[in-house]
């Protein structure tokens, strides 16, 4: 009979008890989205539904980069490491970062992107956007673990790590992310350029910032810097707003 033989990944450390009350919390959290669900009607952008919806997701997400070992790394591996802050392209590769990230999410994407009317309410849209980029960071760090074990050189892991995103993205942000949890937002005629001038510039820089300097939580840090621009920009409803009209999925997605 096989044998499963999982590494061990808990040490005693915060971050461990901190994931073993994520693994807690997450059934409470599926039974009140459940018990939620039917007091909504289908096919309509509920923020209470979204925020539960979104908080499983990251909850997923967490379980897995700390199996992984990348929690591990943010806790408590150094942001920079010795000598690397007065490296000139170490200076220079992350001043580009800030750049993209600016252009790409503080001007770029909401200028392609519809609020419908939906009012700001900063606070708890930076929060979502923060929490939501942490674990987006997280995410694709996950995947960099697991391919690295390919016993790849750097550069090809990054490309592989692009390749999956950009399938995955595909999957997780058209199919079920931008109809689910985010608001509309997306219009079809921007979405495409939104893509190609906006994310993948950012992804690009990202993952060379990350191929040759390895600073996991600099990189987890500008995710959760670009999408909290993006939720402040989207108006993402906080989640005690009410229910939105019904959802077109053509324009939900913009595809």
């Amino acid at each position: 009979m096989p044998t499963f033989d999982p590494p061990r990944v808990f040490a005693g450390y915060a971050e461990d008890w901190f994931i073993l009350g994520v693994i807690l919390t997450a059934p409470v959290l599926a039974q009140v989205f459940l018990i939620q669900r039917n007091r909504h009607p289908d096919n309509v952008h509920s923020p209470p539904l979204a925020w539960l919806r979104a908080l499983l997701y990251f909850s997923v997400v967490l379980v897995a980069s700390w199996a992984s070992g990348v929690l591990r790394v943010l806790v408590h591996e150094p942001c920079v490491t010795p000598g690397q802050a007065s490296m000139p392209l170490w200076l220079g590769l992350t001043a580009l970062w800030f750049v993209v990230t600016a252009w790409a999410y503080v001007w770029w994407w909401p200028r392609g992107t519809l609020t419908h009317g939906r009012p700001l309410h900063l606070l708890p849209q930076a929060g979502f956007g923060l929490l939501w980029g942490v674990c987006s960071g997280q995410l694709t760090l996950v995947f960099w673990a697991l391919l690295e074990d390919f016993g790849f050189a750097r550069w090809v892991t990054a490309l592989l790590v692009f390749f999956v995103l950009s399938g995955y993205g595909q999957v997780y942000q058209s199919g079920w992310w931008d109809i689910h949890v985010s608001p509309p937002h997306n219009i079809r005629a921007t979405n495409a350029g939104k893509v190609l001038f906006g994310h993948m510039p950012f992804l690009i820089v990202a993952l060379v910032h990350f191929t040759l300097f390895g600073n996991a939580l600099v990189f987890v840090g500008f995710h959760a810097i670009a999408l909290a621009c993006s939720a402040v920009a989207m108006r993402f409803p906080p989640f005690w707003a009410a229910d939105g009209p019904v959802v077109n999925r053509g324009t939900a997605i913009g595809v």
